[in-house]
């Protein structure tokens, strides 16, 4: 009888230990929303020191790759030295995540450390890096299916249309649109994302089909996306899963009936639009939509 009382005693006694000892990112989170990098970068290091177990480890690690990522971005741009040494923070802090207990975000934020790192490098530096890219982008779509990650959707498409094509690289500018309309999709309704809005406008604008190459290319890439075998390849289709049916949230006619470049400026107009109404509207996303309105401006 003693020993049971032993044996449930110490049970309570580890539960509560669990409990007492249980990271809570929540406040990292707010501050990492609120663009408050420098603050979130230091509630995360409080609460690692906190973690009981290898998967809590993960957690606020792969956060912290993730605030590596804007801090750098934060830097001036002529700074490559302060950006390389926060990006490679970042990569390590996923590879951390990774190794402790693998998530698709720790993927993710290894991926996003990365191809900052080789952006800011330069093309020829970027192309070494690509490959690792894509194998950990892979992972997170085909091995964790994780479908609704706008981020990811981000990366792929600004891997496949900053890349060169042909025997050089696996660049390719179609199946960007893609993956970026897949982002769009895909971004969650209490943030704004301008930058994702500038993304698919730019590689639209620069594609420049016409209604008519549309009308024909559409149900083309409509087949590919219906004999696909894994989602990676699947969704280099997304843009013809309907062969051109497909009405746009931000638009009043399908896909058909609209050129690349009309429809470049009507996403940006959209984005321009529902920022007057969305609340709240971070620093960076000030900074994105003066950019975006610029642009649009030099568009119509």
């Amino acid at each position: 009888m003693r020993m049971k009382r032993l044996v449930a005693l110490t049970a309570i006694l580890l539960v509560c230990s669990l409990i007492f000892s249980a990271i809570s990112v929540t406040e990292a989170d707010a501050l990492y929303d609120r663009d408050a990098f420098s603050e979130a970068e230091q509630e995360l290091l409080v609460q690692l020191g906190k973690a009981s177990n290898a998967e809590e480890e993960a957690q606020v690690l792969w956060r912290l790759a993730r605030v590596m990522v804007s801090l750098g971005d934060d830097l001036d741009e002529n700074d490559k030295t302060g950006r390389f040494a926060l990006y490679e923070k970042g990569e390590t802090y996923a590879l951390s995540s990774i190794e402790k207990h693998p998530t698709s975000l720790g993927y993710l934020w290894k991926s996003s450390n990365i191809g900052r790192w080789g952006q800011t490098k330069g093309p020829l530096n970027a192309l070494g890096k690509a490959k690792g890219m894509l194998e950990d982008l892979t992972v997170i779509v085909n091995d964790f299916k994780t479908l609704d990650s706008s981020e990811t959707w981000y990366v792929l498409s600004s891997l496949y249309d900053e890349l060169p094509g042909g025997i050089i690289s696996f660049g390719n500018k179609d199946w960007a649109v893609s993956y970026m309309r897949m982002a769009l999709d895909t971004i969650p309704s209490h943030l704004l994302y301008p930058g994702h809005y500038k993304k698919l406008a730019e590689e639209l604008y620069a594609r420049n089909w016409s209604a008519s190459k549309r009308s024909k290319e559409l149900p083309k890439i409509q087949k590919d996306w219906q004999k696909a075998a894994t989602n990676l390849e699947k969704y280099r289709y997304y843009e013809g899963k309907d062969g051109g049916a497909t009405k746009p949230f931000y638009s009043s006619v399908d896909l058909t009936r609209m050129s690349d470049r009309q429809e470049a400026v009507m996403v940006l107009s959209y984005i321009l639009e529902k920022a007057k109404v969305f609340r709240p509207i971070k620093a960076t996303d000030t900074k994105e939509l003066q950019e975006i309105e610029a642009l649009r401006n030099s568009w119509i």
